[in-house]
């Protein structure tokens, strides 16, 4: 009777995602440069981007990406659903989320609405950058150990791919850091 209880008593001590996205200190706005405006047109390729962490009082926490575009006051929002996140580390966290529609690029290798994704987060003081994403099968990368991911060039004469590629290449290019903002 002793160890049921006990065992009962760790389950619901268990955190909650909110819960441990809260403790981690991820609720609000972040980007890597908070002073570009999403609403304001991308100059030179550059677009101001901005990531909010909701923890709501009841119902799944949330992840909401604004990404800015070549026209003013026009933005590509995309929502996700943030299912668990587990602390790894006193200075790591994985998340598993899933983009609800509509997507956010057709492109095959990319994450799309529906996948679920790993997501691991450094924090580097009060900064965080992602160490790892990929979808839970592991058949699409975006980011390993802090670098970004990428298919090679699909096989000529193709100029994207039809299928999902087979083969991701580690590129030299570090992941951002994520500055919490203000606004």
């Amino acid at each position: 009777m002793y160890f049921a209880c006990l065992a009962a008593g760790q389950a619901s001590a268990a955190e909650s995602a909110a819960d441990v996205i809260r403790t981690f200190g991820l609720i609000g706005t972040w980007s890597v440069d908070c002073k570009r405006d999403p609403y304001q047109a991308c100059e030179n390729n550059r677009c101001g981007a901005r990531l909010t962490y909701i923890a709501p009082s009841s119902g799944a926490p949330t992840i909401k990406n604004v990404i800015g575009t070549f026209s003013s006051g026009q933005v590509r929002t995309f929502i996700s659903t943030i299912y668990s996140a587990t602390r790894v580390a006193d200075d790591k966290i994985k998340i598993v989320s899933v983009q609800d529609p509509p997507p956010s690029t057709t492109a095959v290798w990319w994450r799309q609405p529906g996948e679920a994704w790993e997501i691991v987060l450094l924090k580097v003081g009060d900064k965080y950058q992602t160490f790892s994403a990929r979808r839970d099968d592991g058949k699409k990368v975006e980011v390993e150990e802090g670098f970004e991911v990428r298919p090679p060039p699909p096989p000529p004469p193709a100029r994207s791919y039809d299928a999902l590629p087979t083969q991701w290449i580690r590129t030299t290019r570090q992941m951002p850091m994520f500055e919490k903002c203000s606004d």
